[in-house]
């Protein structure tokens, strides 16, 4: 009954359900803000930024959520123009998408992890651990930099998580979610291969969906 699990399955069958994440703080203290949304703003200016802005990039699932790095993907098919980011639908007849990732830490947080989720499962091409590609790993600011190629052979949402499996978030974050581990990913890109427009797979997880009645019961929207 993970969340996020919870969250894929529900793409997967056609629900549109735009993804944040909060702290649930109630009160400003120490550990308020240690999970965060990254939002697309037209602008750098924080002075520039209206709040409509903001609340039509969240409608759109313009969100990147993360508890430190900073992850950037955009997608596009292989040999075409015309780049979209996280909750945009990505015509792609060929099937073949080229995805730009790229992620920043902060020096008190490490990343030792990055894989691709096709309709919720790992992709086995695109699974990089540093003790495995440690040649797509590095120091300093920018921590991963890829184009990533990905052949698909139907409909899909695609997203990129970026974090790390052997450090931890560290004191920056408080005594308690400072034992969590660094993560970040983005709202999916819908990528449409027949032409038909987007199409859920159905794919559950291998698990039963958690509803209360079992998924039969439940209306998919139209």
């Amino acid at each position: 009954n993970n969340r996020m699990y919870n969250w894929l399955q529900f793409l997967n069958q056609g629900y549109l359900l735009r993804g944040v994440v909060n702290t649930d703080a109630h009160y400003n203290y120490h550990e308020s803000g240690w999970l965060r949304n990254w939002i697309k703003s037209p602008t750098d200016d924080p002075a520039g930024i209206k709040p409509l802005d903001v609340v039509r990039a969240s409608e759109a699932g313009a969100v990147v959520m993360s508890n430190g790095p900073f992850l950037e993907v955009s997608m596009t098919e292989a040999g075409q123009k015309g780049r979209v980011i996280a909750g945009q639908d990505l015509e792609a007849p060929s099937g073949k998408i080229v995805i730009s990732a790229r992620v920043q830490c902060p020096n008190w947080i490490d990343l030792d992890r990055v894989f691709v989720l096709v309709n919720g499962r790992i992709h086995p091409q695109h699974h990089y651990r540093k003790a495995t590609h440690p040649n797509v790993f590095r120091s300093g600011v920018v921590r991963f930099e890829e184009q990533l190629e990905l052949t698909l052979k139907e409909d899909a949402h695609v997203i990129v998580v970026a974090g790390a499996e052997n450090s931890k978030l560290g004191r920056v974050h408080g005594p308690v979610w400072g034992e969590h581990t660094p993560a970040a990913l983005h709202n999916p890109v819908f990528v449409d291969v027949d032409g038909g427009g987007f199409r859920a797979n159905g794919d559950t997880l291998d698990h039963p969906l958690p509803v209360r009645f079992g998924y039969p019961e439940v209306a998919k929207p139209n």
